[in-house]
């Protein structure tokens, strides 16, 4: 497969797959009732304490468009758990919803989160080295930045085996431009605003394509506007912080 037809696919999928930024969110889980009663909806609280960067099992994030109604399907982002990718533990979550199902890997360690591999129907994405979505943890002010390369190795499983593998060379910037106050349905919030720019490079390393895009997080709550532009309005994180 040519570069030239994996850049504008790579470009589709990077403007919903990076960020991750974003980190994740609770369960809500449909049980049986007594059939006498009718049935009835359960939901299982997440009860593990909050950290830093929230990637507890359970955790959920509800997120809509700006001045649509509150009652439309939203994009839902949760995390399933920890699992093991080449003998190393990940930390699984997934974003579905409005025709979406991407799922992603990362690690939460002490100099702070990493993405290694985002898959969606018909393409895996894997990042060598992973990339870093976020630094240490109590490091975020404004004017920070942060910044790396990276390959990104796409497997399209569908496709012919001469065209099923390629890879393109990634440079990425964050940066945090600054620090508010901001309300959504969700509540209010103290958030960073952080903006990353990640460029395609060719073989020589020149800039193919840029992409600039932003997001809004809060310590101990997560994404409160995501980098599609999709903003919280209900999470289980913090109500297990009242």
């Amino acid at each position: 497969m040519s570069l030239s037809r994996v850049l504008p696919k790579l470009a589709r999928y990077l403007l919903i797959m990076l960020a991750g930024t974003a980190i994740l969110l609770s369960a809500c889980v449909p049980t049986t009732a007594n059939p006498d009663s009718g049935e009835r909806v359960e939901v299982a609280q997440l009860t593990d304490t909050i950290t830093y960067y929230p990637h507890q099992v359970g955790a959920e994030w509800r997120y809509l468009e700006e001045n649509v109604p509150l009652e439309s399907m939203p994009l839902v982002q949760r995390i399933d758990g920890p699992t093991i990718i080449d003998g190393d533990l990940w930390v699984k979550s997934r974003l579905e919803g409005q025709g979406i199902e991407i799922f992603t890997y990362r690690q939460f360690r002490p100099d702070g989160v990493f993405l290694l591999r985002t898959d969606k129907p018909g393409t895996e994405i894997t990042f060598d080295p992973p990339i870093q979505q976020f630094p240490a943890e109590n490091t975020l002010k404004t004017g920070a930045s942060w910044s790396g390369d990276t390959t990104a190795h796409l497997f399209f499983p569908d496709a012919v085996a001469e065209n099923q593998n390629d890879e393109l060379p990634i440079h990425y910037v964050y940066t945090v431009v600054d620090q508010r106050k901001v309300t959504s349905p969700a509540g209010a919030f103290d958030v960073f605003v952080i903006n990353f720019v990640t460029r395609n490079l060719d073989e020589q390393g020149a800039t193919v394509q840029e992409f600039s895009q932003e997001i809004w997080f809060s310590p101990f709550v997560g994404e409160v506007r995501t980098e599609q532009g999709y903003y919280l309005v209900s999470t289980n994180v913090t109500e297990t912080q009242e």
